[in-house]
């Protein structure tokens, strides 16, 4: 995957025995891999809207399939930054397109200024005046810049978690990485105003009967067998070690079903409903805490 994510980056195929496995792998597994996916005529793949894992990334960069991220917003006219051939970074939504400018304000917040941005709400000079100040969108997202100008997405800025010690964090990318791990479908993080990090977790149900037939085992109820229980807090103890001791999810509840629009958790997009969801596992949130 990298090898091949190095040869896309270059914009050509250099000479060498690399560039010879290259065109080699590109004609004899590539291209049928494609013809099987029904992408053989696609150049490019843009995932945008929610976070997509690093690892999806590379897994398509290693069948030379291009997907590369990018952000943006209905007031900004589409994109605002991305990758593109000859520049990407997996992980990022890349660079400012041409015409717009990005920074980050002292929150972290992102704000875009350009001709693509929208000159306001219809009708709404009061959500106008809130949004776009000295022409600058406010996007209600926060980022970070590398040292080469590619921009990451760490969050929104109403999801912003603040500890009981005063810490501000950001659950988006935590989630994210808690959802990498096999069993885990999705992942809400807690602990605004406690004094440490938790989570909400529900589990995939078809890697849960994956689980039982690779250790050949029989699981009743899947969110309090225990053997489940261990796999997924090995797993979230390999996650911690990606973030900072603050950041580091420090227990979990893993829920009896699924998060579902029907029960008011989920969006029709399948966002997370945050609020509805901690309210759902009050008594279970606090049991993470107790003692």
């Amino acid at each position: 995957g990298a090898e091949v994510n190095a040869l896309r980056n270059q914009g050509e195929e250099p000479g060498g025995l690399l560039a010879l496995k290259y065109r080699l792998a590109k004609r004899l597994v590539f291209s049928k891999i494609k013809v099987a996916l029904g992408l053989d005529r696609a150049h490019a793949l843009i995932s945008s809207a929610a976070p997509i894992s690093p690892k999806l990334l590379e897994f398509f960069s290693g069948l030379d399939i291009n997907v590369w991220e990018l952000y943006g917003q209905s007031e900004g006219s589409g994109p605002t930054t991305s990758n593109y051939a000859g520049n990407v970074r997996i992980g990022t939504v890349g660079k400012p397109i041409p015409g717009c400018q990005v920074k980050l304000d002292e929150y972290g917040e992102i704000l875009a200024k350009g001709r693509n941005v929208f000159a306001g709400y219809y009708k709404d000079p009061a959500a106008t005046a809130a949004t776009l100040i000295d022409g600058w969108l406010h996007s209600g997202d926060l980022g970070a810049f590398d040292d080469d100008g590619y921009l990451t997405i760490t969050g929104r800025k109403k999801d912003i978690i603040i500890t009981s010690g005063g810490k501000n964090i950001a659950p988006k990318n935590i989630e994210v990485a808690l959802m990498d791990i096999d069993l885990v479908a999705m992942a809400v993080v807690i602990g605004e105003g406690r004094r440490f990090i938790t989570a909400l977790l529900s589990l995939d149900e078809e890697a849960v009967a994956h689980f039982a037939e690779k250790n050949g085992v029989s699981i009743d109820d899947p969110s309090t067998d225990p053997r489940i229980r261990a796999a997924v807090q090995a797993e979230v103890d390999r996650v911690n070690q990606e973030f900072a001791r603050v950041e580091q999810v420090r227990g979990f509840y893993i829920t009896p079903q699924p998060f579902s629009m029907e029960a008011g958790e989920l969006t029709p997009t399948l966002k997370l409903k945050r609020q509805k969801i901690t309210e759902h596992y009050v008594g279970e949130i606090e049991a993470m805490y107790a003692g």
